[in-house]
């Protein structure tokens, strides 16, 4: 057959195929981008912190996710929704004022960090990093279908997360409270906890 009469059906499928890739990959990239919204079920990433599987790996695993080890000094450790997580963790447990949730990891959370580590018995260094996320997350725990609790050492505060949905665990934190020392304690609510947790950006209020 002549080459003249299979070029233009050869054109037309190829411009077939090239529409249908397009339309796939928009649809994937839709997809993709669907996170944006507040509904955080099975939504994973590299930019916020997720879980998936068993609470008391999320941290621990996800440590490479969670970037370089949160310090004084670092740089990836000022005005981030991830700092104020941990210092959420540290004012449940009574040794940093509310006021000190305020996403800077400065000389106050590095004091109440080595107190941390050394009330739980790990490495004293005053740093966020592997060992510490793996071991802060051994104090997680299901209250809810979809709420997840850190426990304070000897029962001292919780700190409450929202993470994934009803009907799909897997997904996103979202911080929504922190209660110090029982009841009767100020406690701390986050006014946007419909944002999920951030590794370099702020978007968390206090209240």
């Amino acid at each position: 057959m002549r080459r003249d009469i299979l070029r233009p059906g050869l054109i037309k499928a190829g411009r077939l195929i090239v529409v249908l890739m397009l339309t796939v990959f928009g649809a994937m990239a839709a997809a993709g981008t669907a996170h944006a919204d507040h509904n955080n079920g099975g939504v994973t990433g590299t930019s916020f912190v997720d879980g998936a599987d068993a609470l008391t790996d999320d941290w621990g695993d996800h440590y490479a996710e969670l970037g370089n080890s949160l310090c004084n000094g670092c740089a990836d450790s000022n005005n981030t929704d991830l700092v104020i997580m941990w210092q959420a963790i540290l004012y449940a447990e009574g040794l940093l004022p509310k006021s000190g949730i305020d996403g800077q990891f400065g000389p106050s959370t590095e004091a109440a960090t080595r107190t941390w580590q050394g009330r739980h018995q790990i490495g004293v260094d005053g740093s966020v990093g592997n060992q510490t996320w793996t071991k802060a997350d051994d104090s997680l725990e299901w209250v809810t279908s979809n709420i997840v609790r850190y426990q304070g050492w000897n029962q001292s505060g919780t700190v409450d997360f929202l993470r994934g949905s009803a009907t799909n665990h897997n997904g996103a934190y979202q911080l929504l409270g922190a209660e110090p020392n029982g009841v009767g304690n100020d406690s701390a609510s986050f006014s946007n906890s419909s944002h999920r947790i951030q590794f370099y950006s702020e978007t968390l209020s206090v209240s």
